[in-house]
Formats: C-alpha cells, sequence, structure tokens
C-alpha cells in the first residue's frame, strides 16, 4: 500500500493540540454523533496506520490520561449489567450499568495506545482505542477477532472532528472467551471451542511463541493443554504444563497466577508422588500460603521436597511478591557486582522490622524507629514494588506521559514506571490494598467509593498516576555510579516505587540517607537516631531562596516543610534575604569567570575570601528578625555560602596552601550544617544536623591530606575514618571507596 504524501497520523494523540481541544472544544455531553463513517473507510484509514507502523514512521510514545473519571464498579457478568449497542452510544455520557460487545475486524495497531476497528452484533463499526495496556506489535493483547466487552462505553470525539471508543482504566475492557455466556451465537466459532487438542502438541507451540516473545499466546496455548488433561489425566504433562503458564506469568508480572499455577503443579506432584501423596503438599491452598507469606520460614520444609525447576519458580514469586528477613545481612560486593543496566532485579529479602509506619500527629503518617540506630546503620532495605528495567540508551524506549485534566507531564522515567504500575495492579488483586493505601491527594474521596471489604479494589489509572507522582523515587543504577559523574552532567535517573520508604516524610535536615543498588533501596542513619525517633529524608536538596523551596514542596508534594531550617530562613527580614540571594548571584559570577581563566591566584582568592566574609555577615544573629543576640544559624546550613566555601576549599587545595584548606575545608562542613573542631589531637563534631553528602565527604578528605601534610595523622586518621564512614552512608556500601579515597592519596 502506497500513502499519500499528506497522509496523517490520528492515531496519535499530539498533547498539545489534545489539551487545546479539551479546553476549547463544544460540550456535546448527551449527543450522538451526526455522521457516521462506513466500514470501509474505517478499515482502509486503519490499514495505511498499520503501514505507518511497520515503517516505524511514528512519533515518541506518548501516554495522554484525560479528564479523570472513575472506572466501572463491579463484575462485567454482573445481574445489574445491561447490554448495549453502537447505536445507543452518547457522546461523554457514561453509563456504569452498560456493557457494549465488540467484535475486532482488524489487527490492532499498537504504539502509544492499541486502536482496532470493531463491529457490534448489529453490524455496526467503530473505532475503539484503548489506553494503558502493556502489549506490544509482536504480542498484542487485543488480536484481530478477539471479542471484548468494554464497560461505561461512551463516544469520545477526536481532535479531527470524528469520534471514537475509548477505554482507559484496565477494568473497563474485558477480553471474553469464546464460551463466554456474553458472546452472541452468531459470534460463536466452532475452532475456537475445540479444547481436544494433545497436550504435548500444545507445550510444544506453547514454548515456540514464548521463544519469539509472543507471551500471550504462550498462555492460550499452556491453557488449551491443561484443558486437555483436566478430561484425561497426566499428571506429568499437567505439571509441565502448570510450570510453563506459571513461568509465562511471571515474565508478565501476573504474580497471582503464576501463584496459583505453581500450587497446583506442586500439588499435583505431591498427589502423584508416594512419600508425599498423604502430605499437606496435596492441597494447593496451602502451597499457595507459602508462597505468599513474605517469609524466609519454611515450616512444612516445601522446598526441599519438590523438584529443582518447581524451586526455583517458587523461590521467583516469594523474590517479587516481597519476603522479609529479622536482620540487616546483606552482601553488599556481590550485589553490586551483579547488578548493571539490564540486571537490575536482585533477588534479595527486605529487612523492614525495626521500622514502622505510625500517624505523626502533625503531618499525616510517617515511618519511625523501632529501634536505637547509630549512625552509618543500616535502618531498612527494600525491594522495589516496581523500577521498570528498560536500557537507557534504547531511545525505542523514549516515552512521555500527559495528563490533560491537571496539565502535569512527565518524561520517559515517569512514563514507564506508571505503566508497569498499571499492569501489575492490573493483574495482582492481591497486592493493592498496599499500594492504594498511599496517599493519592485525594483523589479517590473526590471521585470514588468506599470500597466494600469483599470487593475487588478497582486499578483506577488517575489514581495511580496521582499516587506515583506524590510516592515514586528517582534511582541511580547504583548510587556509587553517581560518585564518577561529569560535572554538571545530570544523567537521566530511572523512577521506581518502594512501598514501605514512601512513608518517610521529608525533612531539609534528616535523619536518614537513602541509596540504591539496583532494585534495592538503604537507608541508613545520618546520625544516631533513638527509638521511637521519626525518620526523615531529603526529597530532594533544599533552595538557597525560601520562597523557591516552599514553592517546590507545595507544587510537587503538596506539603509545608517544619524542618528548622525552614523555619528560620523563613524568619529573616525579606530584604536580607534578597540581599543574600543577589550576593550570592555575584559571587557564584565571579567565581565561574575565574574556574574558566585557569589557576586562580593568590590575589583571587583572597577578593573571593572577603567577599564571602560579607556574605557570612547576613546570617549573623542581628540579620534575623526576633532572635536577639542568638545565632539562629548556630547549628544550621548557611546555604548561601555553600558554594563560595567549597571553591575556596579546592583553590587553596590546588595552590598548596595547606593551611587555608583546612581552615576553608572546615567552614565548608560548618556551611552545610556540620560544626566540626579539632581539640588536640582529637576531631570533634559537636553537631551533626546538617548535609551528609559527596561535598561534606571530600571535605574530610581535604582535611586528612591536609593534617596529613602536617604530620598530624592521628588527625588525618580520624577524618579519614569518619570519610569512609559518610562514603558508606551516602552509597550505601563500601563498594568503590578504595578508588574514591584512591584519588586523593588516601
Amino acid at each position: 500500500m502506497k500513502l499519500s504524501a499528506g497522509f496523517r497520523n490520528t492515531y496519535e494523540e499530539v498533547p498539545d493540540l489534545a489539551k487545546k481541544f479539551v479546553n476549547e472544544a463544544p460540550n456535546e455531553t448527551g449527543q450522538r454523533p451526526k455522521s457516521k463513517v462506513s466500514r470501509d473507510a474505517l478499515v482502509r484509514t486503519h490499514q495505511r496506520h498499520l503501514k505507518l507502523l511497520s515503517e516505524g514512521s511514528v512519533p515518541v510514545r506518548s501516554l495522554v490520561l484525560p479528564k479523570p473519571y472513575p472506572p466501572a464498579r463491579g463484575s462485567v457478568h454482573a445481574t445489574s449489567t445491561k447490554t448495549v449497542h453502537l447505536g445507543d452510544l452518547q457522546i461523554d455520557s457514561r453509563d456504569r450499568d452498560a456493557v457494549l460487545l465488540l467484535r475486532t475486524i482488524t489487527t490492532p495497531y499498537v504504539w502509544s495506545s492499541t486502536v482496532a476497528v470493531v463491529e457490534d452484533e448489529t453490524g455496526d463499526v467503530a473505532r475503539v482505542t484503548v489506553w494503558n495496556l502493556e502489549d506490544n506489535v509482536v504480542d498484542p493483547i487485543v488480536t484481530k477477532g478477539s471479542i471484548i466487552a468494554i464497560r461505561q462505553p461512551c463516544w469520545t470525539r477526536l481532535v479531527d472532528g470524528g469520534h471514537h471508543i475509548r477505554v482507559d482504566h484496565p477494568s473497563d475492557l474485558v477480553l471474553l472467551r469464546p464460551d463466554d455466556d456474553l458472546v452472541p451465537e452468531t459470534w460463536w466459532n466452532d475452532e475456537d471451542l475445540v479444547t481436544n487438542r494433545d497436550p504435548g502438541q500444545c507445550k510444544q507451540d506453547g514454548d515456540m511463541m514464548f521463544l519469539k516473545k509472543r507471551f500471550r499466546q504462550a498462555l492460550e496455548l499452556y491453557t488449551r493443554g491443561l484443558q486437555y488433561v483436566s478430561n484425561t489425566p497426566d499428571p506429568a504433562a499437567e505439571i509441565d504444563l502448570y510450570r510453563k503458564r506459571c513461568g509465562v506469568s511471571i515474565v508478565l508480572l501476573r504474580l497471582d497466577d503464576a501463584a496459583n499455577d505453581l500450587s497446583e503443579a506442586i500439588a499435583t506432584h505431591a498427589r502423584s508422588t508416594p512419600e508425599l501423596s498423604s502430605s499437606e503438599l496435596t492441597n494447593a491452598s496451602i502451597v499457595k500460603a507459602w508462597l505468599r507469606n513474605r517469609s524466609t520460614e519454611d515450616p512444612l520444609h516445601i522446598s526441599s521436597r519438590i523438584p529443582r525447576p518447581l524451586k526455583e519458580l517458587a523461590a521467583r514469586i516469594k523474590f517479587d511478591v516481597g519476603i522479609n528477613q529479622p536482620t540487616p545481612d546483606y552482601n553488599l560486593p556481590v550485589i553490586s557486582a551483579y547488578v548493571g543496566p539490564l540486571t537490575l532485579h536482585v533477588d534479595a529479602a527486605n529487612y523492614l522490622c525495626d521500622t514502622e509506619v505510625q500517624n505523626t500527629g502533625s503531618h499525616g503518617r510517617g515511618q519511625f524507629a523501632k529501634r536505637d540506630f547509630k549512625e552509618g546503620d543500616l535502618i531498612c532495605v527494600e525491594k522495589a514494588f516496581v523500577l521498570p528495567g528498560y536500557f537507557m540508551q534504547d531511545r525505542n524506549s523514549d516515552c512521555l506521559l500527559y495528563s490533560l485534566g491537571d496539565g502535569t507531564a512527565a518524561p520517559r522515567p515517569g512514563a514507564w514506571l506508571f505503566k508497569e504500575l498499571v499492569q501489575k495492579l492490573r493483574w495482582n488483586p492481591s497486592l493493592r490494598k498496599e499500594f492504594f493505601d498511599m496517599t493519592d491527594g485525594g483523589y479517590w474521596e473526590e471521585h470514588g467509593w468506599e470500597v466494600a471489604e469483599d470487593e475487588e479494589i478497582p486499578v483506577d489509572v488517575f489514581r495511580v498516576e496521582y499516587i506515583r507522582r506524590l510516592n515514586c523515587f528517582s534511582a541511580p543504577t547504583r548510587s556509587s555510579d553517581l560518585l564518577n559523574q561529569p560535572p554538571n552532567s545530570n544523567p537521566e535517573l530511572r523512577n521506581g516505587f518502594w512501598t514501605h520508604a514512601s512513608y518517610i516524610n521529608h525533612s531539609c535536615l534528616p535523619n536518614t540517607i537513602r541509596t540504591f543498588i539496583g532494585d534495592l533501596r538503604f537507608l541508613r542513619a545520618a546520625r544516631d537516631i533513638a527509638a521511637g525517633e521519626e525518620l526523615t529524608n531529603q526529597y530532594v536538596a533544599p533552595d538557597i531562596d525560601i520562597n523557591e523551596r516552599r514553592e517546590k514542596f507545595r507544587t510537587t508534594w503538596g506539603f509545608e516543610c517544619d524542618c528548622q531550617l525552614c523555619f528560620t530562613d523563613g524568619s529573616v527580614d525579606k530584604g536580607i534575604r534578597k540581599e543574600r540571594l543577589g550576593q550570592f548571584e555575584e559571587l557564584k559570577s565571579m567565581v565561574m569567570k575565574l574556574g574558566e581563566k585557569g589557576p586562580p591566584t593568590i590575589t583571587s582568592l583572597k577578593k573571593t575570601a572577603r567577599a564571602l566574609r560579607e556574605m557570612e555577615a547576613l546570617y549573623s544573629p542581628a540579620s534575623a528578625e526576633g532572635q536577639g543576640g542568638e545565632d539562629p544559624y548556630a547549628t544550621l546550613p548557611r546555604l548561601a555560602l555553600v558554594h563560595p566555601s567549597l571553591f575556596l576549599t579546592e583553590a587553596w587545595r590546588s595552590v598548596k596552601n595547606v593551611d587555608r584548606t583546612i581552615e576553608y575545608a572546615i567552614k565548608l562542613l560548618r556551611n552545610f550544617g556540620i560544626i566540626a573542631r579539632t581539640e588536640g589531637k582529637e576531631l570533634k563534631v559537636d553537631n551533626q544536623a546538617g548535609f551528609v553528602n559527596v561535598e561534606t565527604v571530600r571535605a574530610l578528605n581535604y582535611l586528612a591530606e591536609g593534617y596529613t601534610s602536617r604530620g598530624e595523622e592521628e588527625l588525618a586518621n580520624q577524618c579519614l575514618e569518619k570519610a569512609r564512614l559518610w562514603y558508606i552512608i551516602i552509597t550505601g556500601s563500601e563498594v568503590g571507596s578504595e578508588q574514591f579515597f584512591g584519588d586523593f592519596g588516601l
């Protein structure tokens, strides 16, 4: 098929046009489309789009969420549902009890969304666009000839003037099997209803589909094989088919289905094995409870009594669902060596038992220490609920997410996290309660309903996105990798989701530091923490300008930070704050120009030091309103002084002035809120309520270098010991420390 030069891809939404259209289009709610598009025209247009897709003439994937609306409630087979046809539908008017039965008559177009031409029982045709499926061109969910039920259907107007049936919520689309009671008799196909196929052939064909990455076809073939052996018992074949189907379900993140299949496989194995035939293993429910108990304990010794292939699948399911261990014992060098861009997912248990979620009394729920922790201790370790594993350099994985309801957008990391969250929640009802218990900014209270105890929690994609936005984390492959990045390189980080960690509240002066190795999130104590103390994290490093800082917190997460630094910065006179910012920008500009000129001169360093002293005066007691003679910043970071003191520390080091390097390294620590001094041959840290980060580790290294040059080895060793501890805190482990400290000659 040859496409005309002017043919435009109308299956891909242009977010800016869609946003403008949503805000400016006339209100047609309750009306019916004024004209119909013929079957031939719809199919012809669809074939042209398939041609574009086959040629790769498609834009970057854009996932577009419309204005929010809740999913349908209950089951498609509920007695309250009523069947409707295309001719009954209205524009933007949804009836939650309505079900539209359709059959696809074309191969699907699968890119940003899944698009197909469909017909209803009367022969009317339409275009259906299904968003938020996890399928792809090779392995589509909706195929030609699929029979689908769409909940609460309505016409939605397209930017180009036409209309289509749009589906956003996974539960609003149901794929029906050919023998489902809802399928009209006129659509019955005898070939689809045949189940007496040889299970060996089904397994062989399923294996071939698996190798071709057509996972859903593999599932269907294994299912057909199991239907046959249910009528003609063959324990070996049944175990093998359950095992195969379990493996495919794990690949597709369908852990509930995988646990069900593996439980049946183990129970069948037990029933067909004489020494196990009278054991508890013959009960699939008992096996499933063990698979989902989130514990390393195995009181029935199930793992030791089943064949290795089943044991390996059991371990995979238990790790993916999440298991817990009572101690913070991890082989971090081995884990770090294993992790890479394509090997993010680590087989490791969570360590969560020494922390708990409680009500804070002032800012919602928070996470608290259940025991005392020393500086550097591991507080908790958590495996990601979801961490997308795409290859950073693969431009085919480019993807953007737009929410037309509130005008927000997310780049590739957020878009892929959203897709995988929807996929995992769709197929695993057992995991939904834990996820949807997290804050969604009030979305469900406004748009949803009170879910009954025996009711399945719906996967509302808008709610998923709100929860993602408010609770996800940016994560490197390894936190230690960030130390080797060039200055200002700003590498792309993945977005991941860690459920337990999401309850940790922000503080600009945190008592913990988070780090990552693959899909494991580590939390270490930045200082000593007492049992019962709330654990806090820095969501982002605080801006110098308190107004910008508060605006970022308010617009991104919807909270006001009540830490001591924000309180103190906010109490300073506006004129003083403005003067600080002005002097900071001037000094920053001067420092950057000096850096461009090559090695600094002593004169330029003295000039910079003088400017720094002038800025220090703006942090004096007299600069804060209502503080009397006390220094409100006595134990707090002085953010505007960090950059110039860092420059001076490194500049004095570059000209080998040891005394000045030591002086400004101590100042750098102080400006980060860490009050350090020397008393005889001892390094004293009087206050550590500030920031532990790579710059403070480097400051300690500069001190160690300086004291070594002056022959004060004892002080140098103390600085180095502290630096090594802080390195572990900011990277999660000792891995890479020899190279890092070796660069300083230490």
